[in-house]
């Protein structure tokens, strides 16, 4: 009988969700979407509607949720867990913005997904394979 590895079953299933093998490049349009749910957050709070800064917020939330669940945190692997920690953080930093009202939080969310929508692909981009 020919057994099938989960990690083969895994790396096929992201290869087939994403359209092509797993990388950074994948993340972008999730980084740019909680970017664009925490600007509309903040416009939320800056007109005073607090029904939709919730509605926003729980949105980013979601979202985060989803791209945690495709993350690679096997043993062994070292950027799904620092993604990990990177996500639990921009968690964190929304729910202050949320019981807060904190414009300062959501400039702390956007700043961060900010550097991972620049700085970590133009950082994987320059690094050739072995």
């Amino acid at each position: 009988m020919n057994e099938i590895s989960l990690d083969a079953i895994n790396t096929t299933y992201r290869a087939a969700m994403f359209d092509g093998e797993p990388g950074l490049h994948w993340l972008r349009q999730g980084w740019r979407g909680l970017r664009h749910y925490g600007r509309r957050a903040r416009v939320a709070i800056e007109q005073g509607d607090q029904s939709a800064k919730a509605s926003m917020i729980a949105r980013a939330d979601a979202l985060l949720n989803v791209m945690s669940g495709v993350l690679d945190t096997e043993d062994g692997t070292t950027l799904g867990p620092a993604l990990m920690t990177v996500y639990t953080a921009l968690r964190f930093t929304l729910l202050r913005a949320n019981t807060e009202n904190s414009l300062d939080a959501l400039q702390d969310f956007d700043a961060a997904l900010s550097f991972l929508d620049r700085d970590m692909i133009k950082t994987s981009e320059s690094v050739e394979p072995a």
